[in-house]
């Protein structure tokens, strides 16, 4: 199993995670991968915190590292590109919310634009105002070479329009995939599956944020068959970072 979407290190937000803590939540949880990026760091300085995510791939083969920017900031583009070529991080995480800018807004499209499609990008998603699920189809449309993931399915108040606009997007932007997290209906997670299909739905847990054993639950607890569970539990991740299953 792997757990694509887990935030570590030191939190401005008091949700720190450390090191040996999450160790241990995988060993609990069963969980042999981790895909981890930066939790927002006290200094702001996510180049050093993209260093500590590149270590930590470095000395611990079962995490797999993806770097965080802030596209406000000028130098984001360049930081995004050393995340990947010089940390040799297999990703990029934007967390609209927490930087406080809108996901489809042309200072993301410097970030996206300075990356070519090298790698994928997680999306922090279904934040009113920031990161709604048209705003984040907005984006993903005019980059359709990028592959984009879209976590808690798209959208969090899982009822209303974000419902059925997180649906639009997964019909028509073949180029988003979704994590679960969060997502309290067993019904929103199969109709996820059935318009976007089961290879784009991955397993993320959103970890410190959420807790990384019920997100399992979530995924354990739908109708859905257990090829596809296991696909959406290793499967799919495996194919989209390019990594050797087993």
């Amino acid at each position: 199993m792997i757990d694509a979407n887990v935030f570590i290190g030191d939190s401005l937000y008091e949700n720190s995670l450390g090191l040996q803590k999450l160790l241990e939540m995988m060993r609990q949880s069963g969980v042999e991968k981790a895909v981890v990026r930066p939790l927002k760091p006290p200094d702001f300085d996510f180049d050093r915190a993209n260093r500590f995510i590149s270590e930590l791939q470095r000395t611990h083969p079962n995490l797999i590292g993806f770097g965080r920017v802030n596209p406000l900031l000028r130098q984001a583009p360049e930081q995004a590109l050393t995340a990947v070529q010089e940390y040799d991080l297999r990703g990029i995480h934007l967390h609209p919310w927490e930087e406080n800018y809108q996901i489809n807004s042309a200072k993301v499209d410097r970030v996206v634009e300075a990356l070519e499609a090298q790698v994928p990008i997680y999306v922090s998603a279904g934040y009113p105002v920031v990161s709604h699920p048209l705003q984040v189809q907005d984006l993903a449309d005019r980059h359709p070479e990028t592959t984009f993931i879209a976590t808690h399915g798209g959208q969090q108040d899982i009822s209303g329009m974000s419902f059925d606009d997180a649906l639009i997007m997964a019909r028509e932007s073949q180029n988003v995939c979704f994590d679960v997290s969060g997502v309290y209906r067993r019904d929103f997670i199969e109709l996820l599956v059935e318009q976007a299909g089961e290879e784009r739905i991955v397993f993320g847990s959103c970890t410190p944020y959420m807790d990384m054993a019920f997100e399992i639950v979530r995924i354990r607890s739908t109708h859905l068959g257990l090829e596809i569970k296991d696909r959406i539990f290793q499967g799919n991740i495996n194919r989209i970072l390019g990594l050797q299953e087993g």
